[in-house]
């Protein structure tokens, strides 16, 4: 993308938390973490290595910082190792960790790093002045979280706290809403759960769920005037994937590119055994549980300029060119 069209963006940095989906290789860095991506053929369509990233190249936040036209960030814990805080934290850091959870106990016997966690290894950073929280404020929160809790638990598993004073006064916060995680491939895995047609009744739960989600959002400008935040409707978005595959470019909507057994779903993507598809970014997803960076390219440019369907009250391009005025 040329220079040119970033001018406009009034966002420094990306600040980011959650699970999987934005996890660039934050458990790489984390001893006695089992949940990892570390290894091939993770990111082999566009780094051509793995980084620690749960699909074959780049995720949403990747493509989102694109966008606006920053470097892309690092993971929080390569930074406690490197200590160059200050470079990096400029164009933002990466919290995310594959395999947590809105609950602490969610994997918490694999290593991951919860949201809780997460949240504070941001708060202990600025306190430590490694993070400006002028920059902060300007910057861009992007979260998603509770799809691990909803896989593993089977039930929803609470509303995480998001709010402006959570993230030291952040001013602009887009949260991406649960996909349909009864249709992932990793299903197969779940005693009762159907082969030929996704899981109605954890996608019903997912529903519910983000239901709460978006009662939160719209309530954070009416409880702390000055700040804003949106909500990416990522469930819609996939079902119309699945429904109207050949419109964006899947062959296949239903199986994991990486993995074996039934669906895809029954190996992770690397381990001995694994089976790896001719085309990958014909694939909705790429391993049992994770999407394709073709699919994440489609969200990410639907968070960023999609319709009010998609992603609202307004979208990230939207939200990016938002001025702020101090009160």
């Amino acid at each position: 993308m040329s220079s040119s069209c970033v001018f406009g963006y009034n966002v420094p940095s990306i600040f980011i938390f959650g699970d999987s989906i934005l996890d660039s290789g934050s458990n790489h860095y984390k001893k006695n973490c089992s949940v990892q991506a570390d290894f091939p053929p993770y990111g082999s369509n566009f780094f051509h290595h793995p980084t620690g990233r749960f699909t074959n190249g780049r995720t949403v936040t990747d493509f989102i910082s694109e966008f606006i036209g920053i470097p892309l960030q690092k993971p929080y814990l390569h930074e406690l190792v490197n200590g160059n805080w200050k470079e990096y934290s400029s164009k933002g850091i990466y919290f995310a960790s594959g395999g947590s959870g809105v609950l602490r106990t969610t994997n918490q016997h694999l290593g991951v790093t919860p949201i809780e966690e997460q949240v504070e290894q941001f708060k202990t950073l600025a306190q430590q002045n490694h993070i400006n929280n002028e920059q902060v404020q300007e910057s861009l929160i992007i979260f998603t979280s509770g799809s691990n809790d909803m896989y593993i638990y089977f039930q929803p598993s609470g509303v995480p706290k998001l709010t402006p004073d959570a993230y030291l006064g952040v001013r602009r916060i887009a949260l991406i809403l649960l996909g349909p995680v009864g249709c992932i491939p990793a299903r197969v895995n779940l005693l009762g759960a159907p082969v030929n047609k996704c899981y109605g009744k954890m996608n019903t739960m997912v529903k519910n769920y983000n239901v709460g989600l978006e009662s939160l959002v719209k309530g954070i400008p009416i409880k702390y005037p000055g700040s804003f935040a949106v909500y990416g409707a990522m469930y819609k978005t996939i079902m119309n994937f699945r429904a109207n595959p050949k419109r964006y470019g899947f062959s296949d909507a239903t199986n994991a590119c990486c993995g074996n057994g039934t669906l895809g779903g029954a190996l992770q993507c690397g381990k001995e055994g694994y089976k790896l598809c001719a085309n990958p970014n014909e694939y909705l997803f790429w391993d049992f549980f994770h999407p394709s960076e073709h699919a994440y390219n489609h969200v990410s440019k639907i968070l960023w300029a999609g319709t009010n369907s998609q992603v609202r009250p307004v979208n990230l391009k939207t939200l990016a060119n938002m001025t702020f005025i101090q009160h």
